[in-house]
């Protein structure tokens, strides 16, 4: 990481947002039922290709670039019900985070361990949204172990993309409480990011996602969320052209 005060700053990020609420808000919003309609972002998971994939980083333990990288397969899939994709990128999962626990014996992958479990079982049930809520943390974990790395891309354009997921994820349960927690961690971490986006050329990037978040910070409705979520996962990819 860039230096010890950017990942205590992370670090509190996302200790604010808690895994524990996340825990504690599953259970009071029981899981809604699939999403018939398939958005124009849903194409663009379907033909993914490795161009579409994240900015590789050789820095990074190979095993947990793979862990991030199969955690958002295994959430884009689990979106258009692809059960027969979602059930072998678990299997790409769980070989990467045996293999991270071999190789980097002071990695603390008990979060981890503990999500790819849950992940395991609503995967087998074909549990729409319960697979995306843990895929998602995946991410999360993912993002937090390579918290201590000197990274190419920034550790909060992660974030940023977890965010975005989120955003679909409790909009879809229509809980506006934990919108609104999304919401000020979404831009807090831009606020962090965004002077690095632009030293790096992006002031394009910069100037369309500035539009974004402030469009989330005004929003109210469960509805409104939910149609920021996508134009923002779209963006985050932009984000991350900026740092090839």
């Amino acid at each position: 990481m860039k230096s010890s005060t950017q990942f205590l700053l992370v670090t509190s990020l996302l200790g604010t947002l808690g895994l524990g609420s996340l825990a504690k808000a599953n259970s009071l919003n029981p899981s809604p039922a699939p999403i018939a309609v398939i958005s124009t972002h849903q194409v663009k998971i379907a033909n993914k290709t490795d161009a579409d994939r994240e900015v590789k980083d050789a820095r990074v333990p190979a095993p947990l670039a793979e862990v991030g990288e199969s955690g958002e397969d295994i959430y884009d899939m689990a979106k258009i019900n692809n059960w027969q994709k979602a059930a072998a990128s678990l299997t790409t999962l769980q070989t990467s985070t045996k293999r991270l626990q071999t190789e980097n014996k002071a990695l603390d992958v008990s979060k981890l361990n503990a999500t790819l479990q849950q992940l395991n079982t609503s995967i087998k049930a074909k549990n729409r949204a319960d697979t995306m809520r843990y895929a998602n943390q995946i991410t999360l974990h993912a993002a937090q172990l390579t918290a201590e790395y000197q990274l190419k891309v920034p550790i909060e354009v992660t974030l940023l993309d977890y965010y975005g997921r989120e955003l679909e994820i409790w909009s879809t349960a229509g809980n506006t409480g934990q919108l609104k927690t999304i919401a000020n961690q979404m831009s807090q971490t831009w606020k962090t990011v965004r002077p690095e986006i632009i030293s790096h050329g992006g002031v394009k990037q910069a100037k369309t996602f500035d539009i974004l978040v402030l469009q989330v910070e005004k929003a109210k409705s469960v509805s409104e969320y939910g149609r920021l979520a996508t134009p923002i996962l779209d963006e985050v990819d932009n984000l991350e052209t900026v740092f090839k």
